[in-house]
Parts: structure tokens; C-alpha cells; sequence
């Protein structure tokens, strides 16, 4: 297993919960050859990254043939500088969800919390699946884990076929 992240601050917190190794990098050009694993995990990245389909892509590169990607990260509907989360749970969505790409504020955020300190980068939900759709990778399974009423997050498991 290897433990790669492009922000170093995140990698000294990595290793203080880790002998594996870790490595800096970017999730979109991995420093790794063709064909080198048998399984990729994205986690939590697709608000993080300009190119998220770039991800999967590269992802799906360093797979073996029959190796697997599972992508378990923030639900692309119901997370984002789109929706307003009330006190009883629900969520309003507002018009906004449409707008791709970064987002440096939300009138949706409050005063505290990461994404008021660093923006975040929306994926609408066709853009997130569309990403998915490349010839050496074949979906098996979308998942909303369980959890609060709406969902908060989406997991996706491909097999690379090719």
C-alpha cells in the first residue's frame, strides 16, 4: 500500500498514523507505471482537485487488468457551495448547483470551517459519473452509504477491463 497526497501538510498528519510509505503528488499525473496495481482508492478528493476526471483516468492507468477503483467521497448532490443545511436535516438546493468548478465562497457557509478558509471545487453529478465512462473501466456498483437521511457521501467501485 502507498499513501500519496499533494499536500505536505496532510502527509505529516498521514504519518503520524502510518509506517506505509507516502509520497507527494498529484492524483491527476501519478509517479507510477502502467498496470502496477491491483487496487486505487480515491478518498474525499473530487471537491479538492480542478480535474476530477482526470483522477479516475489516471487511476484506471495504473490498474492492472481486473484491478479495482473505488472512489468514496463527498455526494455531489447534496453536499457543496449549493445547498443550505437545515436544522431538521433537509437540504435546499439552490440554483446554483449547475455552476462547475471552484468555488472560493457560498452564502451557504458559515463563518468557521474548511471550505470558508479554502474553497472548494463542484463536480455536478453528471460530470462525476461521466468520469467514469472510459473505455478500460466498467462500473459494478454506486453506493450512498448509510447514514443521515440525505446522503452525504458516494462510493463508486470500476474494474479495469483492458
Amino acid at each position: 500500500m502507498i499513501g500519496l497526497d499533494y499536500s505536505a501538510d496532510q502527509l505529516r498528519r498521514a504519518r503520524t498514523r502510518t509506517d506505509g510509505p507516502l509520497m507527494r503528488g498529484d492524483a491527476t499525473a501519478l509517479p507510477f507505471p502502467d498496470a502496477s496495481f491491483d487496487t486505487a482508492v480515491t478518498m474525499w478528493i473530487s471537491t479538492d482537485v480542478e480535474d476530477f476526471g482526470g483522477v479516475v483516468r489516471e487511476a484506471a492507468r495504473v490498474l492492472r487488468p481486473g484491478g479495482v477503483l473505488v472512489v468514496y467521497g463527498v455526494h455531489p448532490c447534496f453536499n457543496g457551495p449549493h445547498m443550505f443545511f437545515n436544522e431538521d436535516g433537509s437540504r435546499l438546493v439552490h440554483p446554483t448547483y449547475r455552476q462547475r468548478g471552484w468555488h472560493d465562497e457560498s452564502p451557504f457557509w458559515g463563518e468557521d470551517g474548511i471550505r470558508r478558509r479554502v474553497g472548494m471545487h463542484h463536480v455536478p453529478l453528471a460530470d462525476f459519473l461521466n468520469a467514469f465512462l472510459i473505455p478500460s473501466l466498467s462500473i459494478e456498483r454506486f453506493e450512498e452509504p448509510d447514514g443521515p437521511e440525505v446522503p452525504h457521501a458516494l462510493a463508486v467501485r470500476a474494474r479495469r477491463t483492458s
